[in-house]
């Protein structure tokens, strides 16, 4: 297992940095291709069927 990606307090952090953060996860977990398009990943399956996923800041005042 990797070890968990740590950005520098401050660090400008932009949803295709988690994007391209996520994509080797992606790679290694699931059968098919993964490609990134900004802050967006398309996964295709081996039958052709396409998934987007999206990263997006999330701006709301609460904390996960």
């Amino acid at each position: 297992m990797q070890e968990k990606k740590l950005w520098q307090e401050g660090a400008v952090v932009t949803a295709e940095d988690v994007a391209a953060s996520l994509k080797p996860l992606i790679d290694e977990y699931f059968m098919g291709e993964c490609t990134q398009e900004g802050g967006r990943l398309i996964y295709a399956l081996p039958n052709g069927k396409r998934f987007e996923i999206a990263v997006s800041e999330n701006r709301s005042s609460s904390k996960v």
